[in-house]
């Protein structure tokens, strides 16, 4: 059954020949010619202009009570097109219902595509008179042919064909009374002039009877339009995400595809919103050069609840054999699952040297490093003693170093290797061995390599998401942490002074320091691999924007050991002095008198000795 409740029937040729839906086409290629919406009674035109005809349907005087409905226009006639067997076609605009008991019951008011062809006199030979109309009841009227000629006569074949007689009241033949005489019913009784004469070549006779074959079929309006979003997506039902503070604008258009007027009175596309408290919702419509109606709708967040609500486009003025009436885009206030961060390296490495770890810079140093079988990084209470419970590059078949102290002992666990005897049973996937989240740290295998020190490396992020990818900036404000608890690095970072008020409210509430994402810079003192993860304040997103990065430091020199060993030694030679001093004291010995009596003693021998006995001269 298709949607106006006809049944037809269905073979694999009938879809073949259909093609694409997704082209917005109609689907008179799945159910054949559309069918005849017609009933069996005659109709009578009458011009309100050459493009605007009001059509009456005929009931006739004896018609039984519980059938007249049959002979009537309905609502379902609607935005349908008639057509003439002669020529002529015509969209039905509006449906009439009159207060009658017989006559006209119904009419309808069409706007004409392609003129109605008319009767030729060699098919009604009474169009070669004058006719002249005379007043015989409340709406009945009869049409007498002047002069009285043989040539010119009406004919059975003429009863419900209409007389239409431009500005004046059409008249639609109901029986024939002799071959100059005919009885006729009046569409608009009160624009009849009583015993006018309408001259030859001044009238004519349009046949929209059902006597001889109905003369006329209604069916529904071919599709007439293509529906075009901005992006050229063909999903009837897209799935939009707004996030906090954000917003999403929708743009759609429909093309003409016919000769139609346009019309001007009611735009060719509504909007209807389904839960308004969430979204506001705005839209400006307006027609294009082409003709075409375009449709821009933006909807932003303005409530901090998340939810969902539905927007239904709709074209009131597309045929029922259009295959597309209705789009209806949903709009999820809240987070999209595309969203993410992501930590860009100031030195990017290719995936190819990952595989291979090996990818040296211009100085030939290895900037892959390749991590001990279940390492652990150290702690601040030295290298051999790690307290974090984060291994990498687990695995449960190998011993663990750095586990002879009984806090390393009881620190560290498995968690992809849980349960596992072995590498392989860890069943890390590649994705999971270079993923830097601390939830794969057991399927980590190498990690970015740095000479120490670590000094001024910049922080950047970036927001991914199904618009593309934008740098972190405010008003998203990151904290830090590194997630094995260790020290010796530190960020810096400026911050503005609208900026500064809002970090000053914050860190108490998080408890944690809290950064501007724009130029952040971070060193690092310490030895071997950091950890760090970076998360977005919550307040401004629904999404939990979290990013980990690692670095691991090495070729750390060795600390000097020049001050320690000067102090040793000034404590040693202080200590020695004072000791030979105190010996001196207990044992009455003075060296000052000692040397002073040393130095007498040597200038009196010295004076003695004669010259002669001096060994020069």
């Amino acid at each position: 059954y298709d949607h106006m409740g006809f049944i037809h029937k269905l073979t694999p040729d009938h879809f073949e020949a259909g093609g694409s839906f997704a082209a917005f086409g109609n689907s008179k290629g799945i159910f054949g010619q559309p069918p005849d919406m017609g009933f069996e009674t005659a109709l009578a035109p009458q011009f309100i202009t050459l493009k605007e005809v009001v059509f009456f349907a005929y009931v006739p005087t004896n018609e039984p009570q519980e059938s007249r409905y049959t002979k009537k226009f309905s609502n379902i006639h609607l935005g349908k097109v008639i057509h003439s067997r002669k020529t002529g076609t015509a969209y039905i605009r509006e449906i009439l219902q009159h207060n009658l008991t017989e006559g006209f019951l119904s009419s309808i008011i069409v706007e004409v595509i392609d003129p109605f062809g008319i009767e030729e006199v060699n098919e009604s030979s009474c169009l070669s008179s004058s006719l002249s109309i005379t007043q015989t009841g409340n709406v009945t009227y009869k049409l007498t042919l002047q002069p009285q000629s043989t040539i010119s006569s009406f004919q059975d074949l003429d009863v419900e064909k209409t007389v239409v007689i431009p500005g004046y009241s059409s008249f639609m033949i109901i029986s024939i009374l002799d071959d100059k005489n005919a009885l006729a019913i009046a569409t608009m009784p009160a624009k009849v002039l009583n015993n006018m004469t309408v001259p030859k070549d001044s009238w004519f006779l349009y046949n929209f009877g059902h006597r001889n074959g109905r003369m006329w079929k209604i069916y529904a309006k071919p599709c007439n339009y293509w529906f075009q979003q901005h992006d050229d997506s063909l999903s009837l039902n897209v799935l939009k995400y707004i996030d906090l503070g954000k917003s999403h604008t929708l743009k759609v258009k429909v093309i003409p595809n016919t000769k139609g007027v346009r019309t001007l009175e009611i735009p060719l596309l509504n909007v209807i919103v389904g839960n308004p408290n969430l979204l506001e919702v705005k839209t400006e419509g307006s027609f294009d050069d082409t003709d075409s109606y375009v449709m821009k709708i933006s909807a932003a967040s303005k409530a901090l609840r998340q939810g969902s609500t539905s927007l239904a486009l709709v074209v009131w003025g597309a045929s029922t054999e259009c295959f597309v009436t209705t789009v209806v885009p949903t709009l999820k206030n809240s987070c999209s699952y595309l969203k993410s961060m992501h930590h860009i390296p100031s030195k990017p490495i290719p995936l190819e040297d990952w595989t291979s770890g090996i990818h040296k810079d211009s100085q030939g140093f290895n900037m892959i490093k390749t991590l001990p079988v279940n390492y652990r990084p150290p702690s601040n209470m030295g290298i051999a003693i790690p307290l974090t419970d984060n291994f990498y590059h687990a695995d449960p078949s190998k011993p663990i170093p750095r586990n002879l102290f009984p806090k390393s002992k009881k620190s560290g666990k498995f968690k992809q290797c849980a349960n596992a005897s072995t590498r392989e049973e860890c069943n890390c996937t590649n994705d999971q061995k270079f993923s830097h989240a601390v939830a794969f740290s057991d399927c980590r295998e190498k990690v970015p390599r740095f000479k120490f020190p670590v000094t001024q490396y910049p922080i950047s992020l970036e927001i991914y998401s199904e618009d593309g990818h934008i740098p972190v900036e405010m008003p998203y404000l990151v904290t830090v942490t590194e997630v094995n608890r260790r020290e010796n690095w530190n960020l810096k970072h400026s911050v503005p002074e609208n900026v500064k008020k809002l970090k000053d409210y914050l860190e108490p509430r998080l408890d944690a320091p809290v950064y501007n994402p724009l130029g952040l810079n971070l060193s690092i003192k310490g030895s071997e691999l950091f950890h760090f993860r970076v998360s977005v304040v919550p307040g401004v997103t629904f999404c939990n924007l979290v990013e980990e990065f690692q670095i691991y430091v090495d070729e750390v020199p060795l600390p000097f050991p020049g001050h320690t060993l000067i102090a040793v030694a000034t404590a040693v030679v202080l200590g020695a002095l004072i000791f030979i001093t105190f010996m001196l004291q207990i044992r009455n010995i003075h060296p000052g008198d000692m040397f002073q009596n040393f130095m007498t003693t040597n200038k009196v021998n010295l004076s003695n000795l004669s010259i002669n006995q001096l060994p020069y001269r």
